[in-house]
C-alpha cells in the first residue's frame, strides 16, 4: 500500500499513569469526496431570454463569536492507582511490536492497572512501536477534562481503531472506540483543542483504499460522560494535516493537504494539483475557510486561481495571476484534445491501449484566456475605486485583442460591462450586462472551465464571469 501521509506519535507526556497532566504542547497531524469524474463532452447552458437578479456572492471571512462557544462540562476528577515504581515496562514491550499486534491493548491496560508509570510506557513505545507513515499512534493527553491524563492507542495493524483508556474509581478501563462507525484499512489520530473550550478534540481520520484512498476525518469531543461527534469531513488522497492559528483570532484552523490520487488508472482525474482545504469552527461547526491549489501548470489554472482569489478577498493575489496569464510564457496549454491525449497517456503501461497522435497547440486558447484576464483585471480596479487603471486595462484590452477572432466575445463582453457601468457608475449594472452576455454566449464560458478541463476544474456558469454585487 502507498503511503500518503504522516502518522502522529506521542502528543504529550505526564506525570504518572493517572496522574495529574501538565500542559501539553501538539504536534500536527497529517484528508472532500470528488465529484463524479468528468466526461469529454460539454453541454452547453442554454441562453434565457431574461436575466434574474444577480445572486450574492458567498463570503469566505467567518466571524466568531465568543459567546458561541458550547459551554463543555467536564468529567469528574478521577481517582488513579499509586504508581509502583517496581513495574518494569520492559516486561511488559520487551520488543518491537509485530505487525499486527492483537494483545498490545490488553497489554497496556494490564501495564497501567498494575502501578505502570504513562509516561514510562510512552517513552517505550517510542522505541518499540512499529511506526508508519499513514496508520497508528498513541498519546498520554487529558481529554475528558478530569484533570487526569487518558491514554489513547491505535493498534498498528488493518481495522485498528482508536481507543481511550481512562482512570475509573481508581483504575484504567476501555471508554470508547473511536471509529466513526466505519471500517476503515487504517486509522491515526491527533490532539488539539480547536473550539476554545479548553478541552482538547480528538481528530481521528480513516483511510480505506490503496491507489484511490479516501478518508473521513471524525471531530470528537468529551460531552457530559462520553465522546461526541462535533463534525465530519472527506477528503481524497489525504497526505498531510497541520493545525494553527494563522489569523491570530484565538481558534485555531485545520487544514488537510492532498486531493491527487496516485493510481495509474484514474484517467479521469487528469490534469490535477495537490489541494489544501482549511477549516475552522465558527461557534456551531467547521467552515471550510480557504481552497487552494499548488501553483498552476496550465494557463486554465492561473485564471480560475484567479477568480478564486477573488472570492476569497485575495485582491493582490487575483492581480498577479491574471498577470501571469497573460504573460508567463511557461504555462502550458489545454484543450479537448490534450485531455484525451492524456488519458491515454496514462493507460500506455497497459499493452492493449493503442497511443493517439499528440494534439498540436490550441491557437484559441490564449487570446482567449489573456482577453479574459484583462477583462477581470479591468473590474478589480474599478471595485477599489481606481478608475483610472481600469480605463487604462478596458484599453489595452482592444488595443491587443480588439481585431483577434479568438478574444472578440471576451473583448465584446467587456465592452458590455463598461458601456452599462459608464452610464450609472455602479458595479452591479455592469455586472448585469456582462453576465447577460454570458447568458446568451454560452461558449464564452467553455474555456474558462468544463468538464474537459479535468475534476479538480471549476465549472463555470453566467455569474461566474462578474462577481461584484
Amino acid at each position: 500500500m502507498k503511503k500518503f501521509f504522516s502518522l502522529l506519535f506521542v502528543l504529550g507526556l505526564a506525570l504518572s499513569a493517572c496522574g495529574t497532566s501538565p500542559t501539553q504542547s501538539v504536534p500536527p497531524i497529517q484528508t472532500s469526496t470528488p465529484s463524479l469524474a468528468p466526461t469529454a463532452t460539454q453541454t452547453p447552458i442554454p441562453p434565457t431570454a431574461t436575466i434574474t437578479p444577480l445572486p450574492t456572492i458567498p463570503t469566505f471571512t467567518p466571524t466568531f463569536d465568543v459567546s458561541t462557544i458550547v459551554t463543555v462540562t467536564p468529567a469528574e476528577k478521577a481517582e488513579y492507582p499509586t504508581i509502583d515504581s517496581t513495574v518494569n515496562v520492559k516486561d511488559y514491550f520487551p520488543e518491537i511490536l509485530e505487525n499486527p499486534s492483537p494483545n498490545a491493548t490488553d497489554k497496556i491496560l494490564k501495564f497501567l492497572n498494575e502501578g505502570g508509570n504513562g509516561e514510562t510506557l510512552v517513552k517505550r513505545l517510542d522505541e518499540v512501536y512499529m511506526k508508519s507513515d499513514f496508520r497508528g499512534g498513541y498519546a498520554l493527553r487529558d481529554v475528558t477534562g478530569d484533570q487526569v491524563p487518558e491514554f489513547l492507542f491505535v493498534e498498528v495493524n488493518y481495522f485498528g481503531k482508536p481507543v481511550v483508556f481512562s482512570c475509573q474509581k481508581g483504575g484504567f478501563e476501555l471508554i470508547s472506540v473511536l471509529s466513526g462507525d466505519f471500517e476503515f484499512w487504517d486509522y491515526t489520530f491527533a490532539l488539539d483543542d480547536l473550539n476554545a473550550d479548553n478541552i482538547p478534540e480528538i481528530i481521528v481520520t480513516g483511510t480505506g483504499g490503496v491507489s484511490f484512498p479516501n478518508s473521513k476525518i471524525f471531530f470528537y469531543e468529551w460531552v457530559g460522560n462520553k465522546f461526541s461527534i462535533l463534525g465530519q469531513l472527506n477528503f481524497l488522497a489525504l497526505r498531510q494535516i497541520q493545525i494553527n492559528d494563522s489569523n491570530g483570532n484565538g481558534i485555531k484552523e485545520i487544514s488537510f493537504t492532498g486531493g491527487n490520487p496516485g493510481c495509474l488508472s484514474c484517467t479521469n482525474f487528469i490534469p490535477q494539483r495537490q489541494r489544501t482545504v482549511e477549516y475552522e469552527w465558527n461557534g456551531k461547526e467547521f467552515i471550510e475557510i480557504s481552497s487552494t491549489f499548488t501553483s498552476p501548470k496550465y494557463r486554465f489554472q492561473a485564471v480560475q486561481d484567479a477568480d478564486a482569489a477573488i472570492n476569497s478577498g485575495k485582491f493582490d493575489e487575483a492581480f498577479s495571476l491574471y498577470g501571469e496569464v497573460i504573460s508567463n510564457k511557461n504555462l502550458e496549454w489545454w484543450s479537448p484534445e490534450r485531455f484525451t491525449y492524456e488519458q491515454d497517456a496514462s493507460q500506455r503501461w497497459i499493452p492493449e491501449i493503442t497511443s493517439i497522435l499528440e494534439p498540436i497547440k490550441d491557437p484559441s486558447e490564449y487570446p482567449r484566456l489573456a482577453a479574459y484576464a484583462y477583462y477581470r483585471i479591468m473590474l478589480l480596479h474599478l471595485v477599489q475605486g481606481q478608475e483610472a487603471e481600469a480605463a487604462s486595462a478596458y484599453q489595452t484590452l482592444q488595443e491587443t485583442f480588439g481585431t483577434d477572432p479568438y478574444a472578440a466575445p471576451y473583448v465584446e463582453m467587456a465592452s458590455k460591462f463598461w458601456e452599462a457601468y459608464q452610464s450609472t457608475r455602479r458595479m452591479y449594472d455592469g455586472c448585469a450586462a456582462a453576465i447577460q452576455y454570458a447568458v446568451e454566449h454560452p461558449d464564452i464560458l467553455v474555456p474558462l472551465g468544463s468538464d474537459y478541463h479535468g475534476w479538480q476544474s471549476h465549472i463555470y456558469e453566467p455569474a461566474d464571469v462578474c462577481p461584484f454585487r
